[in-house]
């Protein structure tokens, strides 16, 4: 009995640190795609700081309720996907803007 509360408490540990590190991402000023560019400088702080949130949600639910922890996993999972996709449109659009100019 000990040993699967340990589990858990390394679980909670490390979706804690996820969470936490979303949030620091969000707030500081380096990041994968700058807040400068529109939209898709936001939509990579939202997606990450979102997604370690559902993260430790998920890790708390699956003690208690494995179906609703499942239905978070892929909310998750739909986040991450679409949030990609946002992102690769913006890409694809600046580049085809770019190539107008250019």
């Amino acid at each position: 009995m000990s040993e699967d509360l340990e589990k858990r408490e390394v679980s909670h540990v490390g979706a804690w640190i996820w969470a936490v590190l979303g949030i620091i991402y969000a707030i500081s000023p380096v990041d994968l795609l700058p807040d400068v560019i529109p939209v898709a400088g936001w939509v990579d702080d939202i997606l990450i700081t979102v997604t370690g949130g559902l993260n430790l949600i998920q890790s708390y639910l699956k003690e208690s309720n494995e179906h609703l922890a499942k239905i978070v996993k892929g909310i998750k999972w739909v986040l991450i996907v679409l949030g990609i996709l946002i992102i690769a449109i913006i890409a694809l659009v600046v580049v085809g803007i770019a190539n107008l100019f250019a």
